[in-house]
């Protein structure tokens, strides 16, 4: 592959401040004799966020959409501009925290030749305020894992800081079916698995630096738990969909005869679950039982 880079780093943004991440890889690529391309996407951000953008124009291969795409579709979108052999992709709102970010990447791809490799992602370790709360505990109690502990257990594929080889991503893709936030990187994950793809862990994590409001992240909740009946729709073609702990619990009351009962207390205690998820008191069970209640009532509309 003479004359193209190995590695294509590849940004999605969507109203998002990505000129602190680019500038740290551009720092870093230019140590790297001509291995890294940074491709960054906007889809279609607001006047105000590109504005903010604009001095990375001329630090990478920089491209407008003219109408959002969503999550799944820009991702897929970067098959026609990047020209590497491995795709990196870290979301624009995300922060590089090693200086030796790229290059152990370089040496590992060096090294062992993978098909995919999960850096892993991370939250501040600082608690936020009441306001931001529910985000920030649900991503370090549940998401932001060691390397060891995203080989040892059935971990959910994320999209943040994950790298591909381009030709098995441009045979696999994100199922763009799936609009808005939530799960499509869980759906890519099980078409990696029934590829029969190994999926390599690292630690080389970047910091997630965007913490929605508790609102922010209960209204892109709703929209996560449409996604997942969607998909368990498709679950006549991907068996393994009914492994997701939600809908394998939703499965089991449902076998018990429960449904009727637990939807009933849902629509009692919703407002005040409600309350205290957007107030930032709660337990982490209010919000799996929330979160069930919701795909209760989507799956019966």
């Amino acid at each position: 592959m003479s004359g193209f880079p190995l590695i294509s780093v590849c940004i999605p943004i969507f109203n998002s401040d990505a000129t602190s991440l680019v500038s740290k890889l551009v720092q870093q690529a230019n140590f790297l004799e001509n291995k890294i391309e940074i491709v960054v996407i906007d889809d279609c951000s607001s006047v105000d966020w590109k504005l903010k953008n604009e001095s990375i124009q001329n630090l990478c291969n920089y491209i407008e959409l003219t109408e959002n795409n969503g999550r799944s579709k820009i991702r897929n979108l970067f098959l026609n501009h990047a020209k590497g052999e491995f795709f990196l992709f870290i979301d624009g709102d995300s922060e590089i925290i090693s200086d030796d970010f790229l290059a152990d990447y370089l040496n590992f791809i060096e090294k062992n030749n993978p098909e995919v490799v999960v850096g892993g992602s991370i939250y501040q370790a600082q608690r936020p305020n009441r306001s931001h709360f529910l985000r920030w505990k649900y991503s370090v109690c549940r998401e932001s894992k060691s390397a060891k502990k995203r080989e040892n257990v059935n971990f959910g594929f994320k999209t943040n800081n994950f790298l591909i080889q381009k030709s098995l991503f441009a045979e696999t893709l994100f199922n763009e079916t799936l609009s808005g936030y939530g799960h499509e990187d869980t759906l890519f994950g099980f078409q990696l698995s029934r590829k029969k793809i190994k999926i390599q862990h690292i630690e080389n994590p970047v910091l997630n630096k965007h913490l929605d409001s508790n609102e922010v992240f209960l209204r892109k909740t709703e929209n996560a738990i449409g996604n997942l009946v969607q998909m368990n729709n498709m679950s006549e073609h991907f068996p393994e969909i009914k492994e997701i702990k939600l809908i394998h619990f939703y499965e089991k009351i449902t076998q018990q005869r429960l449904i009727s009962i637990v939807s009933i207390l849902f629509t009692i205690v919703k407002p005040i679950l409600f309350g205290f998820l957007k107030s930032g008191y709660f337990r982490l069970w209010m919000f799996d039982f929330y979160k069930l209640g919701l795909f209760i009532r989507k799956i019966k509309s």
